[in-house]
């Protein structure tokens, strides 16, 4: 059966001293943040069910914004890599953002939020942060059909005092776990950090760090999970490899998955379009431009445009060819971020004085690290489900042997989770 695999370690925000001035000496309980599993009958769960419906409002509230961030951020690092592969998961990287907000203070606290695309005059701060936090509380709904998991961590320095009021915030908001760590011994502080991602990613992402700053006062780590089965499975053995053009003077071979059956498709004059649904609410929109116009297609891709190609596409007969691969994606987010107007906290000017007492500090390092993956796994989908009912005509072929963009998207949280170009499959 063919799963679809994506990843994120979102941020890694690496919190230093602005001046080298220490403040008290902390350390720090570790925290852990406890999902309520419990089921409730009659009156309970009425007030379960509305409490749920909230939750899904406060999600939606900020469903614009996160895609408006989305589709800026995803522009910016097309930009600032023309000709790669990218992978990133902007719901991560803007929760992260949200978070550390949580801190800022001044144009330093201004930049986050507008950088984010947060509109304060439409939603209020309270808002924002209620509609992350339902959002990470959606994001770890067991009962959903796709495993789905996101969260967030503080690595806090034994040296340094942490203001409470944060800290209680954090997990509050943000279901944070914090963790006492002594960044002065630079390999325990790495393999701490770096074996809590690889727990929580579920063994994928096993290297975030490769070392740690001595002077840093806490480093924040976002991850986001995502794994799925596609509503309509392909089938291991049609699986043939394929020419994929890289670009006019380079091919590769690549293993191509192909299924004939019912897909929601458009081919206009500026890109081919073919939606495929997930079981358990997501699905994945891929968005394969004509050759020569993968540069303009990304430079105009915001949610009018996706809106646009997905009011264009209907149930059609297809077969389909899609490739088979895994790429890994990192990103040094301090440039790209300061493109998009959050200059202040990567400066001395950084004002975070709601994170920490007695140091003025600022952001030294903006990491994020994505995997995302098309494969199979197992080989148990036999011809069942591999059946429709066949009209009596033949399938048009959609073969996405080119770059090509790819989003993933969340129909319960309204949120874009991961945003791909396969520039190379091979890479």
């Amino acid at each position: 059966m063919r799963v679809f695999l994506c990843l994120g370690v979102a941020l890694l925000f690496t919190l230093a001293l602005a001046d080298h001035h220490e403040g008290e000496h902390h350390d720090k309980d570790d925290h852990h943040d406890h999902k309520d599993g419990h089921q409730k009958k009659g009156k309970d769960h009425d007030k379960e069910h509305h409490h749920h419906h909230n939750e899904f409002m406060a999600c939606h509230k900020i469903a614009k914004y996160n895609s408006k961030f989305a589709f800026d951020l995803y522009r910016q690092v097309a930009l600032d890599h023309p000709s790669k592969n990218i992978v990133f998961s902007p719901v991560s990287i803007s929760t992260a953002l949200a978070f550390l907000s949580l801190g800022a203070k001044g144009q330093t606290h201004s930049q986050i939020i507008e950088g984010t695309r947060f509109n304060a005059s439409e939603l209020s701060e309270q808002e924002m942060h209620d509609g992350f936090h339902h959002l990470l509380v959606l994001l770890n709904d067991v009962n959903r059909e796709v495993q789905l998991s996101g969260g967030n961590a503080l690595f806090i320095s034994q040296k340094h005092k942490i203001l409470q009021e944060f800290l209680d915030d954090a997990k509050k908001l943000y279901h944070a776990e914090a963790f006492s760590t002594d960044f002065e011994n630079n390999e325990e502080a790495k393999n701490q950090i770096n074996s809590y991602v690889n727990k929580n990613t579920n063994g994928k992402i096993t290297d975030l760090l490769d070392s740690v700053d001595k002077e840093a006062i806490f480093i924040l780590i976002n991850y986001i999970y995502f794994k799925a089965k596609w509503e309509n499975p392909f089938l291991n053995e049609l699986t043939k490899d394929g020419d994929f053009h890289v670009n006019e003077n380079t091919t590769v071979k690549v293993p191509f998955m192909s299924r004939i059956g019912y897909y929601k498709a458009a081919v206009t004059e500026e890109a081919t379009v073919v939606s495929l649904p997930y079981k358990g609410e997501a699905s994945a929109l891929f968005i394969m431009p004509k050759e020569g116009k993968l540069s303009e297609v990304e430079q105009n891709l915001n949610t009018d445009s996706i809106l646009k190609w997905k009011k264009l596409t209907h149930r059609s007969f297809v077969d389909l060819f899609l490739p088979k691969f895994s790429i890994t994606g990192t990103i040094d987010l301090k440039t790209t971020l300061g493109k998009m107007g959050i200059v202040d906290v990567f400066s001395d000017s950084a004002d975070l004085s709601g994170i920490t007492e007695g140091a003025k500090a600022k952001l030294s390092k903006a990491v994020h690290k994505a995997v995302l993956s098309v494969n199979e796994q197992g080989t148990e989908a036999a011809g069942v489900t591999a059946l429709e009912g066949v009209p009596m005509m033949l399938p048009i072929t959609v073969k996405f042997d080119h770059p090509y963009i790819l989003t993933l998207y969340d129909h319960k949280a309204k949120s874009v989770l991961f945003s791909a170009r396969i520039a190379n499959p091979m890479q």
